[in-house]
């Protein structure tokens, strides 16, 4: 059980990259304005246009584990499933060498493009930024007010001025451009048998 967690806890880690940094803060994140609530959502956002794979690009984050581990990234595939009242996110990615499927429910909020969960005490927030639905997405992720941004698209490759716009917007909120990640654009997973799902939904509040 104990190497069973370990796995668990190391997937989340390398598979999101959102770092609170410091002491769990013991008041709600929603109490007074979080630096995701001034960011807009894509304009006339449609989940159902936006369900679907998506591959990560890059990521732009001052996460302590990407900082020391960035040489060890693995190919991250995104599938978001159009549910009611909540989006599914399965993550898929190799841990040595095994397809790993991590599943995320998140809820929808009342404003379209935004998303969030709660689980085991921790709140986590998404912004759909922008996106084209067939080619591109940006994503502004928060855990105790700390930003993360993600490039994704449909296909290994971008077009360059979209990336140019995600460096720009990565260093527009204050993260430096030495804290972008560019992630392998192989040896990506589709799938995982079932003996390599984890639900990450237990302790949902």
């Amino acid at each position: 059980m104990g190497s069973i967690r370990l796995i668990y806890l190391c997937t989340l880690c390398l598979t999101y990259f959102l770092c609170g940094g410091g002491v769990r803060q013991r008041t709600s994140d929603r109490r007074v304005a979080s630096p995701i609530d001034r960011l807009q959502a894509q304009q006339n956002f449609n989940i159902q246009q936006f369900t679907g794979v998506w591959r990560l690009i890059a990521v732009g984050s001052e996460c302590s584990y990407l900082k020391v581990n960035n040489n060890r990234l693995e190919a991250v595939t995104m599938r978001v499933t159009n549910q009611d009242g909540a989006i599914r996110i399965n993550t898929f990615r190799k841990l040595d060498g095994l397809c790993w499927d991590i599943k995320q429910e998140f809820k929808k909020a009342t404003t379209a493009g935004r998303f969030s969960r709660k689980n085991r005490g921790l709140t986590t927030d998404i912004v759909i930024a922008e996106t084209d639905y067939n080619n591109y997405a940006i994503l502004f992720l928060q855990q105790r007010r700390k930003i993360t941004i993600k490039l994704y698209g449909r296909s290994i490759d971008v077009d360059e001025a979209v990336q140019l716009k995600f460096r720009q917007l990565v260093i527009n909120n204050n993260i430096p451009e030495i804290f972008i990640y560019e992630f392998p654009r192989y040896g990506h997973c589709d799938v995982a048998d079932e003996f390599h799902q984890l639900d990450d939904d237990f302790g949902k509040s």
